[in-house]
């Protein structure tokens, strides 16, 4: 019988037929979501016996390479999560976990196995592309197309169970139930107003931090990083400066926005030497009254602390781009190419 849980029936409602008391339950999944427990928790907590075999590789951190990826819910729960009964849930099945189940992991299948084993010899086997997840029960709507075969031959439901157990019994089969709960417990703690906050943070910014990468942004045949400006910035406005460069270069454009005191000034000047590296003609814009905070760091002057790296960009006032005549410092207004310039600041 074929389950897609769509038309085809669903994968959960098929467990809930067969499982019951004296029945045992053996699960081989890539993903294991507490969301998923929860739809079956009356059926499972009537199961004698369940093992849970967790497929891929383990480590000791939430990754998105391990079956505890998604054990708070895939993209298709978050209308589960949004019910704010997160931390019940997972205390539910951490108890759960703790009395009933057997949890061993192993990177040596990947495959999707629920296998119900019965007194009377009735077993069912369910094999297909469903995991162990709300999703894959087919108790969250979503737009995958899942594929999976339920079996109730008996020579083809005790083939599945005699390659599971090979599986559970092999030397890459080790215990896991410690990894799990701990990571159940996890979600159960009261955590601190920092901890959320930072949590928020990142998952705000967390596309924008990846792409920050130094190596592939800066062109170091330009000799930037030797610069003495560069070499003067904090780490938080050398992130800022990689950002500014990265999207100037992305969308031709880019605002760098830090509260007062931060080191805005230095860290338009560590873009505008990037880009003077590159031999491109520079011009800063500036009030007039801020005029000789810009223009000090392109002459020869004591106060100069980047005399070093010898800018060459130009400085006019706001006002002046309305003017035709005249000058401005030592630029003529009406001869000046304004279409030559590769960067504005």
């Amino acid at each position: 019988m074929l389950l897609d849980n769509k038309q085809n029936g669903k994968v959960g409602e098929e467990l809930r037929r067969h499982l019951g008391k004296g029945s045992k339950l053996s699960v081989l999944s890539g993903l294991f979501s507490i969301y998923g427990f929860d739809w079956l928790k009356k059926e499972l907590s009537s199961v004698d016996e369940i093992r849970l075999l967790l497929s891929r590789s383990l480590k000791t951190e939430i990754a998105h390479d391990t079956p505890f990826a998604e054990l708070t819910g895939d993209r298709f729960e978050h209308r589960l999560r949004n019910q704010l009964n997160q931390m019940q849930i997972a205390k539910e099945c951490a108890g759960w976990i703790e009395r009933k189940v057997e949890v061993r992991s192993t990177s040596m299948a990947n495959q999707n196995l629920f296998h119900i084993s019965k007194a009377d010899n009735n077993d069912t086997a369910i094999q297909g592309s469903s995991h162990f997840t709300s999703t894959g029960l087919g108790f969250s709507e979503s737009d995958q197309f899942d594929m999976n075969m339920c079996l109730t031959d008996s020579t083809a439901t005790q083939g599945m169970l005699e390659w599971f157990n090979a599986i559970w019994d092999s030397p890459s089969a080790s215990d896991a139930k410690q990894l799990l709960l701990d990571q159940l417990n996890q979600l159960t703690q009261d955590q601190s107003p920092q901890f959320i906050y930072f949590l928020t943070l990142y998952h705000l910014f967390k596309d924008f931090l990846e792409e920050i990468d130094e190596d592939s942004i800066i062109k170091s045949k330009t000799g930037f990083k030797d610069t003495l400006v560069w070499n003067k910035l904090y780490k938080f406005q050398k992130d800022g400066v990689l950002g500014a460069i990265d999207k100037l270069e992305r969308y031709n454009g880019c605002i760098i926005a830090d509260s007062v005191g931060l080191g805005k000034t230095f860290s338009a000047l560590a873009v505008i030497k990037y880009y003077e590296l590159r031999n491109d003609r520079v011009l800063v814009l500036a009030p007039k009254k801020l005029r000789e905070n810009w223009t000090v760091y392109t002459v020869n002057d004591k106060r100069n602390l980047l005399s070093a790296d010898r800018f060459n960009y130009d400085v006019l006032n706001h006002t002046d781009l309305t003017r035709t005549t005249g000058k401005s410092g030592e630029i003529n207004l009406e001869t000046i190419n304004w279409g030559n310039y590769d960067l504005i600041v």
